[in-house]
C-alpha cells in the first residue's frame, strides 16, 4: 500500500474571475486521490451553466493538468472540447 505522501491529490473546482482576485465557488470543489474519480467531477461541472469570468481547473498535487473556460470556443487558450481525453500519467 502506498505510503500517504505518495499518494496523488486531485482538485477540481470552478474559479470565478474578478478584479481584485478570484474565488473558487465552494459548491463546486472536488478533492479526490482517484483520477477516474476526478475526471467523472470534471465533465459534471463542464456541463454546467457559468459565464466567460469562470474557469474550471483540474489540478494534481497542486500542479494544473486542465484548465477550460466557460463559454470559450476552439482556437482560445482555455478551450476543451467534450471528446478530449483526460490523462495523467
Amino acid at each position: 500500500m502506498a505510503a500517504p505522501q505518495d499518494l496523488n491529490t486531485y482538485r477540481i473546482y470552478v474559479l470565478k474571475q474578478r478584479k481584485g482576485g478570484s474565488e473558487i465557488l465552494l459548491e463546486t470543489r472536488t478533492n479526490t486521490t482517484s483520477f477516474d474519480l476526478a475526471k467523472a467531477a470534471f465533465w459534471q461541472l463542464y456541463n454546467k451553466q457559468f459565464d466567460n469570468k469562470h474557469l474550471l481547473l483540474m489540478t494534481c498535487n497542486s500542479k494544473k493538468l486542465y484548465v477550460y473556460r466557460y463559454q470559450s470556443s476552439p482556437g482560445d487558450d482555455c478551450y476543451l472540447s467534450l471528446d478530449t481525453e483526460l490523462k495523467h500519467e
